[in-house]
């Protein structure tokens, strides 16, 4: 097959026109297949790529122009080839749907699709918390290795979320770049670790604003973390910053940058 073929918008420049690892998700009858290429960096470590729907003799039956693709991971058919489902990144994040032969559209909002897993039975989509993700987020480590030297907390994972299909309303395929109108109004599907509480936590609370913590000068992630374990002080000073900020601010910004250099009293 001609990757080639696969280039649509919202990609409009030849230049761009390398199909990359193109990834093929086929229908169990072997009448169908998505096919995910061209994935293209939005911002760091986000990509967004293409996707087609083709049949068994790699025809494109709907190229689904302008829409984009998260990611290839979640996509799915149920077990009579007549639907599936794959999540999208063109009406905020979410899942769509499109059922075959009759190429009805559907859209389902998931906010934060990013840990998690899908099915489809002949009755639901099934959304399930990924365990590799829930271990990530109960890592006591630094990504470059060392334990974290703020308080950390564990985990659950939560229970499956079944979204019934007869509750999920179909459009016929025109009406496919009007999906982010007609379900404005539809209700959002979260899937969201349990929070277990706080690990016991046995290291040092900051000092001052400029005190290092895994080679990082406090930054207010860090600080958000203290604070919630019950330390008054980093409280008062995130407290500060939410008052200087009027609550806008950078998870990722240094708490000096906003604060000063100030010290514990």
């Amino acid at each position: 097959m001609d990757a080639s073929k696969l280039f649509r918008k919202p990609l409009t420049d030849q230049k761009w026109n390398d199909p990359g690892n193109v990834t093929i998700v086929p229908s169990p009858d072997g009448q169908y297949k998505i096919i995910f290429s061209h994935f293209f960096e939005v911002r760091m470590t986000l990509y967004h790529g293409l996707f087609n729907l083709l049949d068994s003799r790699n025809n494109i039956l709907d190229r689904f122009e302008p829409l984009v693709a998260y990611g290839s991971q979640n996509c799915c058919w149920n077990d009579t080839s007549t639907l599936v489902a794959l999540g999208i990144a063109s009406y905020g994040y979410g899942y769509l749907f499109m059922q075959l032969p009759e190429k009805k559209v559907a859209f389902v909002k998931v906010p934060d699709p990013f840990p998690l897993n899908i099915s489809l039975t002949e009755t639901a989509l099934i959304l399930s918390y990924d365990e590799y993700s829930l271990s990530m987020k109960n890592s006591t480590q630094t990504f470059g290795g060392g334990p974290l030297e703020i308080p950390t907390k564990y985990y659950l994972k939560p229970k499956d979320i079944e979204i019934q299909l007869g509750s999920v309303r179909f459009f016929p395929r025109f009406e496919l770049n009007n999906l982010e109108v007609l379900t404005k109004n539809d209700m959002e599907y979260r899937l969201d670790p349990i929070d277990g509480g706080f690990r016991e936590f046995k290291g040092v609370f900051p000092e001052t604003t400029k005190d290092v913590y895994n080679t990082r000068q406090l930054e207010v992630y860090q600080l958000e973390a203290f604070a919630e374990y019950g330390d008054k002080q980093s409280q008062e000073w995130l407290e500060a910053i939410r008052a200087k900020t009027k609550g806008k601010f950078s998870k990722w910004e240094k708490v000096s940058n906003y604060l000063g250099i100030q010290r514990r009293h």
